[in-house]
């Protein structure tokens, strides 16, 4: 694994890896008292204008489901919680970073996979909403660190890469030296996202039955579903037969029918 990092940092070397935001290391420190207290919560992520926006238009989009829309910060730690809420806020900040013109297509392919892995997480035991779509955000985040390096030429090949789930991370190698997935993992740690979703982002383009971890596993297959579903929807892209077996395999081993399939391929047609 050490050795995969370092050819991580040598495939970027010259972009700098975002540093955690201030507003979550100071999200880290009121959680991890004895008695967090929520209007401090809610002052941390209010302090920062662009970020509770975001937080806010995540929390009222049909990500989260809501019954009844909220109205401020306040009302939404209220009803997520705090750990749950600090998810989006990672969420949010990640979008905020990400949000040059070489990495716009990226991003909004990692949000579409991340509304889908919302919507499956719906079937799937233990993993919340906000967590699901977290990891969906946040899964392709070393295709966000290519983009920034190489602007020009890696955009063209996160498709190539994309419609051959399987075969086309060789394709990143030959160009840089390390796939995106190794290269997630970079800004997954300094982010300190937990150990689950570190998991996932290393190892989302393996087949199902090669991870032993129930949850890290279902939450794998999720991802691969959302990543067919999203290159048919928003991509127009042509469904190869790698990602035919891509998805095939995922959705056995989540034992999901066609029909959740469609309610979901529906839903991100509704949703984008």
């Amino acid at each position: 694994m050490e050795q995969k990092l370092r050819a991580a940092l040598l495939a970027i070397q010259g972009v700098k890896i975002p540093d955690l935001p201030k507003e979550v290391l100071e999200l880290d420190a009121v959680l991890a008292s004895k008695f967090p207290n929520n209007q401090t919560i809610v002052s941390i992520i209010e302090s920062n204008t662009k970020l509770s926006g975001e937080v806010m238009r995540i929390v009222n989009s049909p990500v989260m489901k809501l019954k009844v829309p909220v109205k401020s910060i306040r009302e939404a730690v209220d009803i997520l919680g705090s750990l749950n809420l600090k998810n989006l806020v990672l969420a949010s900040a990640l979008q905020n970073l990400f949000g040059s013109s070489e990495v716009v297509d990226i991003i909004d392919h990692a949000k579409d996979i991340a509304f889908c892995c919302a919507e499956l997480s719906d079937y799937i035991q233990g993993v919340s909403r906000d967590e699901a779509y977290l990891v969906g955000l946040f899964h392709n985040a070393g295709c966000l660190l290519l983009a920034s390096k190489d602007p020009e030429n890696y955009p063209k090949l996160f498709h190539k890469v994309h419609a051959n789930p399987y075969s086309g991370l060789a394709l990143e190698v030959t160009a840089y030296g390390s796939p995106h997935n190794d290269i997630g993992i970079l800004i997954g740690k300094k982010w300190q996202l937990p150990v689950e979703m570190l998991n996932v982002i290393m190892l989302h383009h393996r087949e199902p039955s090669a991870i032993s971890n129930d949850k890290i596993r279902a939450m794998n297959s999720m991802i691969q579903l959302a990543n067919v579903v999203v290159n048919e929807v928003s991509m127009g892209a042509y469904i190869t037969d790698e990602s035919r077996r891509y998805m095939a395999e995922a959705q056995e081993d989540l034992m999901l029918d066609n029909n959740v399939i469609n309610s979901v391929r529906n839903a991100l047609i509704m949703f984008s």
